[in-house]
C-alpha cells in the first residue's frame, strides 16, 4: 500500500501540471506558451539534430512535419526553408530487363518489355503462385508491384511461408505500390439524398459476406470519414486524456455516469503460478534476490476463470491475474482476482440530467461502441453495446474490455481519482476517465460522419465541402482485413530473407474489440495481430515501406524471430501500436527461444499513432530481447515512445534518435517507459541466467513535454539500465525506486523544466551489491513555472533513500539551479551539497552553481549532441 499511496500523491501533484493539446496540424486544442526563452532554441537544436544527424534524408515533407510539431514557424521562429533529398519511403529504382532472379510483375507495367503473358499477373496471390512454380525456396525470386492500389479485400490475406523464402516484394520505379487491407466500393454508387445533408446508398453485395463497415476512408486523398459519434470530433486528432485540456469537447465527463455496471461477485478463480527464486530449491536452479522489494524477486501470473477477458493461448498468463502482483495499485488487481469479480464494467447507467434526452431518443443503440478511459489515462477500453434500458437509462456491454491489462479502480479503493467519489459512504462505484460513444444512427450529424446499417446493408454518409456536399462520384474504401501480409514459419521451418522494400500498407480494420492479452509485468494490453504479422522469420527486412492509416497494429513480431529489420520507413496515422515485439515463454522460462531476438529498428519516421488505443507506442517490447532502436524520430504520441514491458533477456540498444511529443494525452510514464516486475530465465548470455544483460540508452535526445515526466521511466522493478550521454529536456534524471537496481546513469546533460520536486536523480532503497551508479552528469534545474512563487521552489536537485557511498556511487555531478545552492534529501532530509559530501562521504567531486545564461546552456547541449555550430 505504500507504493501505491507514493505514486497517488504524485499524480495528484502531477494531474494539476500545465497541459497541452495536439500538434500544429491538428490545432484542436490549446497549448501554453513556452514557459522559458530556452523553449524555442531546445526545439530549433531538435529539428537540426533530427534534420542533419539523426535523418539527414529526410523528405521535405517530413521535414515540415518535423517543424510543425516542434511549434517551429508558429510559437517559435521558422527553420531554414527545407531542401529537397531524396524520398526515403522509394526504393532504388531497377530495370526490368536487367532481373537476375525469377520475377513477377503484378498489374499492367504498360510498355515496360519484360511484362510478358509469362510474368504479369493481375493479384498478389497470383504472384504468389506462379513464383512457387518458377523458383524452389531456398532461390532469390521477386515481386514487383505497379504503382497505385493493389486491394486485397475479396483475396485475403497474402501469405508467406518457409517456400517463399529469399522472396522480395517491391514497388515498381514508376510509383510506389500500396497493399490494402479494404474493397474499392467503386465510384458510381447510386445515392439517395435525405434530410439534413444525409445520402444513403445501397452496399449488398460489394462487400464480401459478413463484412461490416468499421472504418471508412476516401481512396484519394487517403483521408478519414467518421464513424457517426458524440461527442462529434477528428478521432485521429482529438486528444481527450486527463491532460488534454479541450478533452471534455471531444467526451462525456467520468461525473455523466450514475455508475458503471460492475459484473457478479463470486467468479470463477484464475489458475495461478508462483516461483520464488530467492532460495534454493526452486523451479529454475539458480537465485535471484537483488531487488529490495522482495515481490521483483519472483515470478506470478494467471490465467482462466474471470482471467478470460484476455487473451492466454499458447500457454500464457497475465501477471495482474494473481493475488501475488504487485506495483503501483497492484491490491487493486489482487482484490478483483480474490473476490473473483474483475474491476471492470458490464454496462454503464448514465445521467440524463447533464444531457437531457440525449441517449433517450435512440431508436436502436445495439451496436454502439463505448470508448472509456481508464481513470488515469493510462489505457482505453471499448465495448460494444448489446441492449439499451431506457427505463433503468442504462446500456449493456457485449465484446470488448480487455485493450488494457489491468482492472479499474473504485471509489472505495482510490477515491482521489474520482472526485465525485461518495468518500461518507462506502461508495463502491468504479471510476473511469473520459467516455464517448459512436456507431449509433441518431448521431449522424455533423460532415464527414457516416453511419451503416448492417440489417440493411445501407450506408449512410454526411459529406463535408471537401466532397462538394455529395458524394456523387466519390470512391470509397471500406477496410475488410486485420492483416495484409502475414509470414507465417516456425522455429524449425523458418520464413528466411524475405525482403519487402518501397511498398506502402494502407486500409486495415480496427481490432479493439477483439480479445487483447497481457503481454507480461507492465500495465500494457495489447491485441496478437496486425496489418503485417510476422511468426518464424530469420533475416526479415522492411525497408522504405509507408504505414498509414491502419487502424490497429501497423507491425507486429510475434513469437519465434530471429534478427529482423525494420528501417527507413514511415508510420503513420496508426491505431494502436506502430512496431511491436511480443515473445512467448513457458510461464517463467524463455530457454526455448521462442522470442523476438536480434530486431533491429532503425531510421523510421513514426508519428501520429494511438488514435484508437491511447496506451500505444511507435515501439512495444515484451518477451523480447536484443533489440536495437538505432536512429528513429518519434513524436505525436498519446503514450510513451518506446515502451519495455520486462527485461526479458536484456541486451537491448536505444541510440541516436530524437523522441518528443509522448505522453500527450497520459502522465506516470516517461518518453521512454520500462518495467521488470516478472523474473525469467533466459539463455542470451549464453548460459541459462535469471539476470538480463544491461540495456543501453545511449546518445539521445528527448523532451519529456506534455504529460511525460522523465525522459526514461525506469518504473516498477526495473534493473540492470546504462543510461549515457544522452540529452533530456524538460525532463526530470534518473529515476530508479520500487525496486529496481543495478543501473547506471552517467554523462547525461539534463535540463528539469519545469521544477516539480523530482530533478536530476530519484533513486530508492537498494540491497548491498545491487545500488546504482550516478556520475558525471550535468543538471540544470529551473525554478517553479507553475504559478508558485520563486521562493516555493527550494534548490534540491535530487533524492536518495540510502546516502551510502557502499551501496550507491553519486559522484562527479555539476548542478545547476536558482540560486546556486544544491540541495539534496537523504532519507528525508533536505540537505546542502556540501554537507552531504562532508557527512556521508557521497557526491565527492559534484558541484553547484547558479544557472547560467540561456547562450550557456545551449552551449552545453550542442556539445552534448556533437553539433559544435551555434543555431
Amino acid at each position: 500500500m505504500a507504493v501505491s499511496g507514493m505514486r497517488a500523491a504524485f499524480l495528484l501533484l502531477y494531474a494539476g501540471a500545465a497541459c497541452a493539446a495536439v500538434d500544429a496540424r491538428g490545432s484542436l486544442g490549446t497549448r501554453p506558451p513556452p514557459p522559458h526563452d530556452l523553449d524555442c532554441k531546445i526545439k530549433a537544436l531538435a529539428y537540426k539534430y533530427g534534420t542533419t544527424v539523426v535523418q539527414p534524408q529526410m523528405s521535405v515533407g517530413q521535414k515540415t512535419a518535423l517543424a510543425e510539431a516542434l511549434w517551429l514557424g508558429s510559437e517559435c521562429p521558422a527553420p531554414p526553408t527545407a531542401t529537397a533529398t531524396a524520398d526515403p519511403t522509394r526504393p532504388e529504382k531497377t530495370h526490368h530487363k536487367a532481373a537476375e532472379v525469377p520475377t513477377v510483375f503484378v498489374g499492367n507495367h504498360g510498355s515496360n518489355p519484360a511484362s510478358t503473358e509469362t510474368n504479369t499477373v493481375s493479384t498478389v496471390a497470383d504472384a504468389i503462385a506462379l513464383l512457387r512454380t518458377l523458383a524452389r525456396p531456398a532461390e532469390p525470386k521477386k515481386m514487383v508491384l505497379s504503382p497505385g492500389v493493389h486491394f486485397l479485400g475479396w483475396n485475403g490475406t497474402l501469405s508467406l511461408t518457409a517456400q517463399d523464402s529469399h522472396l522480395t516484394i517491391e514497388s515498381a520505379p514508376e510509383g510506389q505500390a500500396w497493399l490494402s487491407g479494404g474493397v474499392s466500393l467503386g465510384s458510381d454508387l447510386k445515392w439517395t439524398r435525405g434530410a439534413n445533408g444525409v445520402w444513403s446508398t445501397s452496399l449488398k453485395g460489394l462487400l464480401p459476406p459478413g463484412v461490416t463497415v468499421e472504418a471508412l476512408l476516401r481512396l484519394e486523398p487517403h483521408t478519414r470519414i467518421e464513424r457517426a459519434r458524440y461527442p462529434n470530433a477528428d478521432t485521429e486528432l482529438a486528444q481527450w486524456g486527463y491532460n488534454s485540456p479541450l478533452r471534455l469537447n471531444y467526451s462525456f465527463g467520468a461525473n455523466e455516469t450514475v455508475a458503471w455496471t460492475r459484473p457478479p461477485a463470486g467468479g470463477a478463480t484464475p489458475n495461478m503460478s508462483l516461483f520464488d527464486f530467492s532460495t534454493l530449491p526452486n523451479a529454475a536452479n539458480l537465485i535471484k534476490n537483488d531487488s529490495a522489494l522482495s515481490e521483483y524477486n519472483t515470478y506470478v501470473g494467471g490465467s482462466g476463470g474471470i482471467c478470460d477477458n484476455w487473451d492466454t493461448t499458447d500457454g500464457q498468463e497475465s501477471y495482474w491475474c494473481s493475488n501475488k502482483s504487485s506495483g503501483g495499485w497492484a491490491e487493486v488487481d489482487a482484490e478483483a482476482v480474490n473476490a473473483g469479480q474483475l474491476g471492470l464494467p458490464v454496462g454503464v447507467k448514465y445521467n440524463t440530467s447533464l444531457r437531457p434526452g440525449r441517449f433517450q431518443r435512440y431508436e436502436n443503440a445495439v451496436g454502439g461502441i463505448i470508448h472509456a478511459w481508464h481513470s488515469q489515462s493510462w489505457f482505453v477500453n471499448m465495448w460494444e453495446i448489446v441492449a439499451q434500458d431506457k427505463k433503468e437509462n442504462s446500456f449493456a456491454f457485449g465484446r470488448g474490455g480487455s485493450q488494457g491489462g489491468r482492472s479499474w479502480c473504485r471509489c472505495d479503493q482510490c477515491a482521489y481519482a474520482g472526485p465525485w467519489c461518495d468518500t461518507k459512504q462506502h461508495d463502491t462505484r468504479l471510476i473511469s476517465g473520459g467516455w464517448y460513444i459512436e456507431n449509433v444512427f441518431e448521431e449522424l450529424d455533423a460532415e464527414n460522419e457516416y453511419y451503416y446499417n448492417t440489417s440493411t446493408e445501407t450506408l449512410y454518409f454526411k459529406p463535408n465541402a471537401t466532397d462538394g456536399t455529395t458524394p456523387v462520384g466519390l470512391e470509397l474504401v471500406v477496410p475488410v482485413l486485420e492483416t495484409i501480409l502475414h509470414i507465417d514459419g516456425t522455429a524449425n521451418a523458418p520464413v528466411q530473407n524475405v525482403n519487402i522494400r518501397g511498398v506502402g500498407f494502407r486500409d486495415s480494420t480496427p481490432t479493439y474489440l477483439k480479445k487483447w492479452g497481457v503481454p507480461s509485468g507492465g500495465d500494457w494490453a495489447l491485441y496478437r495481430g496486425g496489418a503485417v504479422i510476422v511468426q518464424g522469420s530469420e533475416q526479415l527486412a522492411i525497408s522504405e515501406c509507408t504505414f498509414r492509416r491502419l487502424d490497429a497494429n501497423a507491425v507486429l513480431l510475434t513469437g519465434y524471430n530471429r534478427d529482423a529489420l525494420i528501417e527507413n520507413s514511415e508510420f503513420h496515422f496508426i491505431g494502436d501500436t506502430a512496431i511491436g515485439l511480443w515473445g512467448l515463454t513457458k510461464k517463467f522460462d524463455g530457454t526455448e527461444g521462442t522470442q523476438p531476438r536480434g530486431t533491429k529498428i532503425v531510421g523510421n519516421f513514426v508519428h501520429e499513432l494511438g488514435y484508437r488505443e491511447k496506451q500505444s507506442s511507435p515501439v512495444f517490447q515484451a518477451k523480447a530481447c536484443q533489440t536495437s532502436i538505432l536512429s528513429n524520430i518519434f513524436f505525436n504520441l498519446p503514450r510513451a515512445a518506446v515502451n519495455l514491458n520486462d527485461g526479458f533477456g536484456g541486451d537491448n540498444e536505444i541510440s541516436g534518435n530524437l523522441m518528443f511529443n509522448s505522453c500527450r494525452e497520459s502522465g506516470d510514464h516517461g518518453v521512454v517507459n520500462s518495467w521488470d516486475r516478472e523474473v525469467f530465465l533466459t539463455d542470451v548470455s549464453g548460459k541459462p541466467s535469471l539476470d538480463p544483460i544491461p540495456t543501453r540508452i545511449h546518445s539521445n535526445m528527448m523532451i519529456a513535454n506534455y504529460g511525460a515526466s522523465q525522459a526514461i521511466d525506469n518504473d516498477d522493478g526495473s534493473s540492470w539500465y546504462h543510461t549515457s550521454d544522452n540529452l533530456f529536456y524538460s525532463a526530470d534524471g534518473f529515476k530508479m525506486d520500487y525496486g529496481g537496481h543495478d543501473s547506471v546513469y552517467s554523462g547525461n546533460l539534463n535540463v528539469v523544466l519545469p521544477y516539480d520536486g523530482q530533478n536530476c536523480l530519484n533513486i530508492g532503497s537498494f540491497l548491498p551489491g545491487h545500488g546504482d551508479t550516478f556520475e558525471n552528469n550535468t543538471c540544470f534545474v529551473f525554478p517553479c513555472v507553475d504559478g508558485r512563487p520563486s521562493s516555493a521552489c527550494v534548490d534540491q536537485v535530487s533524492g536518495m533513500s540510502q546516502c551510502d557511498p557502499s551501496i550507491n556511487t553519486v559522484r562527479n555531478n555539476r548542478y545547476f539551479s536558482t540560486h546556486g545552492n544544491a540541495s539534496i534529501s537523504c532519507a528525508g532530509h533536505l540537505l546542502p551539497l556540501a554537507s552531504v559530501q562532508s557527512k556521508y562521504g557521497i557526491e565527492v567531486g559534484s558541484t553547484h552553481s547558479v544557472l547560467p545564461s540561456t547562450s550557456e546552456i545551449m552551449k552545453y547541449a550542442e556539445a552534448q549532441l556533437g553539433l559544435a555550430d551555434s543555431i
